[in-house]
């Protein structure tokens, strides 16, 4: 006897990771949010490094550009290169380097050693970003990508939980080295995972190659005849540039933005209330908690509004209002203002960071390739990061006290949220 249809079993679902994608987005997670524990150190032992080691914060704020400025040129060249270097390699051999100059930074004899130091350090995380996202286009299925890029939004938080935790247990005692130490633990073990279990199997059945086809941009996906040869049904090359170019632009005024309020936030807090190092720090630790859920807001924006740069415009808005509440805490003085308005910039621009630097370059990678636009958009974000860390700290010291900082933290925002309105305006032509 046949059973209604209504008592038949439920097919099984598949499994929205295979082994392969679960293998693969592992190993990428743990490497790169060792690399912003290898990156975010720096920042984050800044205050106990101040007091032990007697630099002013231009120095330490020098140091910190250093890695930014050597990651802003590394990242284009890394991206132009992602064609030809394999990235088992390059992400590999840059988690090893990374962990060797982290080791380095206790034993630097002065702050022409560290910069050194810092600057190679950079240059070797510049070839992370684009190796990671040319094996995920390469390797992770159709199916899996969606939360394939969620998990990897959440190695900023990871990370600078990592960093900002470790330097906040090592500041009463003024054992800033080891943060430093545990960043190069980190990193070394995450490059041996990665060299011993990373596979290169073909690529999975619906994985996309350079230019396949993506479901939330019906006309897009003529642009490409898989070669990359434009179709002329498609937007055309000069759209489709100009929106790199704004998004871009946007991405640079975030880095400004985000990064300027995480590597003086400690020392705001200390300078402008008083409060203890490990304290400042420790609140501060905060901010990556709250970064951790702009992963998932990225993910449930995106599934309603497939616009990327509709995310970011009202991203920037909000930002630019923290900022400017910031103003308002540190003049008032107020620490619970401050404090929730730091949560409020932090939390908008890691949601910019994930909309650009992943859903963006993921999303549209059958109009360009996405490793290179990868790298273009985090040369520019990381071009705004450090002229922030040199910037400020150099402000701070001429005497110019903490308002003028914010206040140009305020003007960063809202340079991004123009141009992130013209990425939106160029954007809607391209997808439409």
């Amino acid at each position: 006897m046949t059973p209604p249809r209504d008592m038949e079993p439920a097919p099984a679902r598949a499994p929205v990771f295979s082994r392969t994608d679960l293998r693969v987005v592992f190993l990428l997670v743990l490497g790169y949010s060792s690399a912003y524990l290898g990156r975010l150190d720096m920042g984050a032992s800044i205050l106990p490094m101040s007091a032990s080691l007697g630099w002013s914060n231009e120095t330490l704020g020098s140091v910190v550009s250093c890695f930014f400025v050597a990651y802003a040129c590394g990242q284009l060249a890394s991206g132009v290169l992602a064609h030809f270097f394999d990235p088992f390699w390059s992400f590999g051999l840059a988690l090893a380097g990374s962990a060797i100059c982290n080791l380095a930074v206790p034993f630097a004899p002065g702050p022409a050693a560290m910069r050194a130091i810092w600057f190679a350090n950079g240059a070797l995380q510049s070839l992370l970003w684009c190796s990671l996202v040319k094996a995920m286009a390469q390797r992770v299925s159709e199916r899996a990508m969606p939360r394939a890029i969620v998990c990897v939004c959440a190695t900023l938080p990871i990370g600078s939980v990592a960093a900002f935790g470790s330097a906040a247990a090592g500041a009463p005692g003024g054992f800033w080295q080891g943060t430093f130490y545990l960043a190069a633990a980190a990193l070394g073990i995450s490059a041996a995972l990665w060299f011993r279990l990373f596979r290169f199997p073909a690529p999975p059945a619906g994985a996309p190659a350079a230019h396949a086809a993506a479901k939330s941009y019906p006309r897009a996906t003529r642009f490409a005849d898989g070669k990359g040869a434009a179709d002329p049904e498609g937007p055309g090359w000069g759209p489709v540039a100009a929106l790199v170019g704004a998004t871009a632009l946007a991405c640079g005024a975030c880095g400004f933005l985000r990064d300027g309020l995480t590597t003086w936030a400690p020392k705001v807090l200390q300078d402008a209330f008083g409060l203890p190092a490990s304290i400042s720090i420790l609140l501060t630790l905060a901010l990556p908690f709250v970064g951790l859920a702009g992963a998932f807001l990225n993910k449930a924006f995106h599934e309603r509004q497939p616009l990327v740069s509709a995310m970011t415009t009202l991203c920037f808005a909000a930002g630019t209002a923290f900022a400017a509440l910031a103003l308002l805490g540190i003049g008032l003085p107020s620490l619970a203002i401050a404090v929730v308005a730091f949560a409020g910039v932090y939390l908008a621009m890691v949601m910019v960071t994930n909309a650009i630097t992943s859903i963006f370059c993921l999303a549209y990678r059958n109009l360009f390739d996405a490793a290179l636009v990868a790298g273009i958009v985090d040369t520019v974000c990381y071009v705004g990061s450090s002229l922030a860390a040199w910037l400020l700290g150099r402000a701070v010291d001429a005497g110019a006290g903490w308002t003028p900082v914010f206040a140009m933290l305020a003007v960063s925002g809202g340079a991004g949220l123009l141009f992130s309105l013209l990425s939106l305006r160029v954007e809607r032509r391209v997808a439409r």
